[in-house]
């Protein structure tokens, strides 16, 4: 027997073994209940980001309307850009539809919150575990040496640092469009790295599919994937597989053949100036500092880039180490491109810097797990174990606080404005926030990414508001402190828990309650469909006007809101449920 082929077919078992042994299988297994588990103290809504309540509402909009077909009859009427909520939703159009089907089955109830709460949290939990059996399968792809038993301990402890940190709590169990668009581009780099090794054109096309669900999910997450699949095209190209180019080709021409239908029947939503008018909008919308942005990228990858550091240090030479490092290069240069130009990064876009990142922190804790127990060295894991410990346990409000008094007292007026988002609103470098983060570690997210909702204490007060059946309308607190959110999240909440919509409402012509809820009181009127109206500015000729047509006027009151706008008004009490009150007029 040919000693050459001997190998290559031990190679082959051996490598067979690995992928199925039990104590693989075991090893994702205790990651997928580490990674689904830990964060289970958080309730629904809970440390949420104030997107999270806008998916709820349209998710009650989306079980009721034909809404793709509703996108279709209207597609060349919408007003493009970030600023028409309209076209914001679309560019989510596959998360929304998912949660939709969620209140569709469960109604718009607190069951239905947790439900779609325990299937994030199982996307995110499957999201880590893949990100596990991705690099596995690089390691398959790009070296011939056997990996040894130090693999399992290095992606352990990869998956552990970011299943701990604040980005992942961030996104585990939370009903924003990244879970889903997470989990998708793992099943895809999967899929796809699966046709490379059978040389399946079938399998190609799944993945083709997959990449355009990804952006159906959620648009820019397709970028990742685009760069992946390039990745792995130039990476066979350059060791000669040609026979695993067309697997590849086949996955790229599906997934345009799939975008070319999509954008053309839904024209002009998603074609490409569309796209590119949106992103320069949003930079208007929501403007921001380079020193924010980049920040919160650190924060998106948590203490993963400790492991990181190390393999991009010490092994980059390495074949897996180096693709892994220019996926994550082009992953994070659109965000970065962000940062630079002006416009907000939050910490949960950078999402997709997590499967590159995790793969690299992996091979950095081998290589020093692997050099502490065969040779003994253990300066090296010693000091990036405490440093991990540092950025772990520092309070965040303390170097937040030193850093800010660092920059004010000594840097320059011309530097200054790419560090404070307040210098570049204001024209002055806003107070800093006394207690902004109790909690400790510098990875964390800023507050205003971290909202806690009291969904159950909105639901009393919504069931109260419904059970008369009366004409109502609800004046409630627009204004806020510095510091504070708008409690336009707690309203839509209303909306939600809220009379049903009638069957088949028109997704898009329907009026997206949102800035409607803001406008004074006489602007609309109750009807039969909404019964309840939310609004923020009262006078007296609209307090004539409810008297003379019988309808109910509520209050709102917040702890530490203001009180609404309104004509002097003898009040009772009717609900209290802190930081809630609700009060009626007495006559």
């Amino acid at each position: 027997m040919n000693p050459e082929y001997s190998s290559r077919d031990t190679n082959k078992l051996s490598k067979l073994s690995l992928k199925y042994s039990p104590s693989t299988f075991f090893l994702l297994l205790a990651i997928f209940f580490l990674a689904l588990l830990f964060h289970s103290d958080l309730a629904p809504l809970e440390e949420t980001h104030w997107d999270a309540p806008i998916y709820v509402q349209l998710s009650k909009r989306a079980a009721e309307a034909n809404t793709l077909a509703n996108y279709h009859a209207h597609a060349r009427d919408i007003r493009l850009g970030a600023g028409d909520d309209v076209h914001w939703y679309f560019t989510r159009i596959g998360h929304i539809l998912l949660l939709g089907e969620i209140t569709k089955f469960l109604g718009a109830t607190e069951t239905a919150l947790v439900a779609m709460q325990w299937l994030y949290r199982v996307f995110m939990a499957l999201s880590v575990t893949l990100c596990v059996v991705l690099g596995i399968r690089l390691v398959k792809q790009f070296r011939i040496e056997q990996p040894d038993p130090f693999w399992k301990i290095g992606y352990f402890i990869a998956a552990v640092t970011y299943v701990v940190s604040d980005s992942y709590r961030g996104l585990q169990g939370h009903l924003i469009s990244e879970p889903p668009a997470f989990l998708t581009l793992l099943f895809f780099t999967l899929v796809l790295l699966s046709a490379v090794e059978r040389r399946s054109m079938v399998l190609g096309i799944f993945a083709g599919c997959l990449l355009f669900v990804l952006f159906f999910i959620r648009i820019d997450a397709v970028l990742p994937g685009v760069f992946f699949l390039l990745l792995l095209l130039i990476e066979m190209a350059r060791l000669k597989r040609f026979d695993a180019v067309p697997s590849i080709i086949s996955a790229g021409l599906t997934a345009s053949v799939f975008y070319l239908i999509y954008a053309w029947w839904f024209f002009p939503l998603v074609n490409p100036q569309s796209l590119a008018d949106f992103s320069s909008s949003a930079k208007e919308m929501f403007p921001g500092v380079p020193a924010k942005g980049l920040f919160a990228i650190a924060i998106a990858g948590g203490l993963l880039w400790v492991g990181a550091f190390m393999a991009i240090s010490m092994l980059w030479r390495d074949s897996v180490v180096r693709f892994a490092i220019t996926w994550l290069g082009l992953a994070l240069l659109p965000l970065i491109i962000d940062s630079f130009s002006g416009r907000t990064v939050q910490t949960r876009m950078a999402f997709f810097i997590v499967p590159p990142l995790m793969i690299l922190s992996a091979e950095g804790w081998i290589w020093m797990v692997r050099n502490f127990v065969e040779e003994h060295k253990i300066r090296t894991l010693a000091i990036t174990t405490c440093f991990m410990m540092i950025l772990a346990f520092t309070p965040y409000s303390l170097v937040m606080q030193e850093s800010r008094n660092w920059a004010i007292n000594y840097l320059p007026p011309e530097i200054q404005k790419y560090l404070f988002p307040s210098l570049a609103k204001r024209g002055t470098i806003g107070p800093a926030m006394e207690d902004q983060d109790s909690r400790l570690g510098i990875l964390i997210r800023p507050i205003s990414e971290r909202w806690t909702l009291e969904y159950l204490k909105v639901r009393e007060i919504a069931d109260f508001l419904n059970s008369s059946g009366h004409f109502a309308y609800l004046l409630w607190p627009k204004a806020s402190f510095a510091g504070q959110h708008s409690l336009q999240s707690y309203i839509r909440l209303f909306h939600y828990f809220g009379k049903e919509y009638p069957e088949n409402i028109d997704f898009v012509l329907t009026k997206f309650p949102g800035k409607l809820d803001t406008e004074a009181c006489a602007a609309r009127v109750p009807t039969k469909m909404e019964r309840v109206i939310y609004c923020t500015a009262l006078d007296e000729r609209d307090l004539v006007v409810l008297q003379n047509n019988n309808i109910s006027l509520y209050i709102l009151g917040v702890d530490e809101y203001p009180i609404p706008p309104m004509p002097e008004l003898k009040l009772t009490v009717l609900l209290s449920i802190p930081p809630f009150t609700l009060y009626g007029v007495t006559e």
